[in-house]
């Protein structure tokens, strides 16, 4: 059983990257180089599908170019880098963590005031006062809990 291969373009359309950033992922290393067909076209395989999904994993994580780049270096030496890549990975998912439960905070803050203007607008539409927004409970949503030490 042969294994699945891509054209750029169908590597692009998959990944929902753009040929030409494929093309620099590929020229500055973060993709060593793609093989090519008998007419000198690049050919994705699986190692190269697997190699672009963590770059766009890595990328929409925040990691800069430099920092992936010393990411797939560490790849590159071997299994000795193991125990580092694991301490860069698990830092980039303590840094996601804590963005994840500000969004959160972010959306639990418009949420209430989708309600409240939810209710507005239902009461100026029957032509009754505007309800009682919640200062506290608004605010409350961004109040972080103690710290444990």
């Amino acid at each position: 059983m042969s294994e699945e291969t891509y054209t750029i373009a169908q590597m692009a359309e998959r990944s929902g990257l753009s040929v030409p950033t494929l093309r620099f992922y590929e020229s500055e290393g973060l993709i060593p180089p793609v093989p090519r067909d008998y007419a000198n076209n690049r050919v994705y395989g699986e190692a190269e599908v697997s190699r672009i999904d963590t770059i766009r994993c890595l990328r929409a994580a925040g990691l800069t170019l430099p920092e992936m780049r010393r990411y797939f270096d560490m790849v590159s030496a071997g299994e000795a880098t193991i125990p580092e890549r694991r301490e860069l990975l698990r830092r980039t998912q303590e840094r996601l963590s804590r963005q994840q439960a500000d969004l959160q905070r972010c959306m639990d803050y418009l949420t209430l005031k989708l309600d409240f203007y939810d209710r507005a607008c239902a009461a100026q539409a029957k032509g009754l006062p505007l309800p009682e927004y919640s200062f506290a409970r608004a605010r409350s949503v961004f109040d972080c809990p103690e710290k444990e030490s």
